[in-house]
């Protein structure tokens, strides 16, 4: 795009953004590799909707970890700059990290402030000119990295996968694993308890449906998605992105 827009375009609408499962070894702690590139000429602002995760980058010329938001992020990233990612599975980041997700809500910070062995693989990567290559390097450290590091969780990620497909409530959930118990080991594995996780899965089931459902009714929508009704849905989508239900739904169309 060319000229400078209102309404932020979602991160997948602007510019050139692939993703691809991570494979071997890497699938142990990492669910996708994925790279995003913004035109040169990009002079809009993007937005980074909530989704529960946790991503390993490298942008700027830097390894960085960017923890799960709360609420939409607008990066300051240079038009033209491609930036590279490993998106951690569920709950895989407290075991790679050795961190409390919840300190890390809303933030993007350097690796190495956790991490202080990363100034030879961030030399690597800045001197590496091909996208390909860049992505090899990461993915070869990475694995070394995750070589030592304990398998996550399959009761955390059981979970987060219950919470997103619907088949899982934050109800049912404190059942199995008790009040307390649960709204510890969810903020620690994901950032937040799983009320707020439960609304974040929420509304990504939402964004899913705005490119499969068949349905032309935002109220219908609402209502497959697991909300009480359209003016729920409203409110937690604009709390989400700042943009309407509509606004998203022609961006994904």
């Amino acid at each position: 795009m060319n000229a400078r827009t209102e309404t932020p375009l979602l991160a997948m609408r602007a510019g050139i953004y692939s993703e691809q499962p991570a494979t071997g070894e890497l699938d142990k702690l990492f669910r996708c590799s994925w790279s995003h590139t913004l035109p040169g000429d990009f002079q809009g602002s993007m937005i980074v909707v909530p989704d529960g995760c946790s991503d390993l980058i490298f942008a700027g010329g830097r390894l960085m970890i960017v923890g799960p938001d709360r609420t939409a992020a607008f990066p300051a990233v240079a038009a033209g700059e491609t930036i590279l990612g490993l998106r951690f599975r569920p709950g895989a980041a407290l075991r790679w990290l050795d961190v409390p997700l919840n300190e890390l809500v809303g933030k993007a910070i350097p690796l190495w402030d956790l991490n202080r062995d990363t100034q030879e693989i961030e030399e690597q990567l800045a001197n590496e000119s091909s996208l390909a290559g860049r992505r090899a390097l990461l993915h070869a450290w990475a694995l070394r990295k995750s070589v030592a590091t304990a398998d996550p969780r399959s009761d955390m990620e059981a979970l987060f996968n219950g919470l997103s497909n619907g088949t899982l409530h934050d109800v049912s959930a404190q059942a199995t694993f008790g009040e307390r118990t649960l709204r510890r080991q969810s903020r620690d594995h994901f950032g937040y308890g799983p009320k707020m996780l439960q609304r974040i899965l929420r509304f990504q089931r939402f964004l899913r449906l705005t490119r499969t459902s068949s349905s032309q009714s935002l109220a219908i929508l609402a209502l497959e998605a697991g909300y009480a009704d359209q003016a729920h849905m409203t409110r937690d989508v604009k709390e989400f992105t700042t943009l309407t239900p509509q606004d998203i739904r022609r961006q994904r169309a």
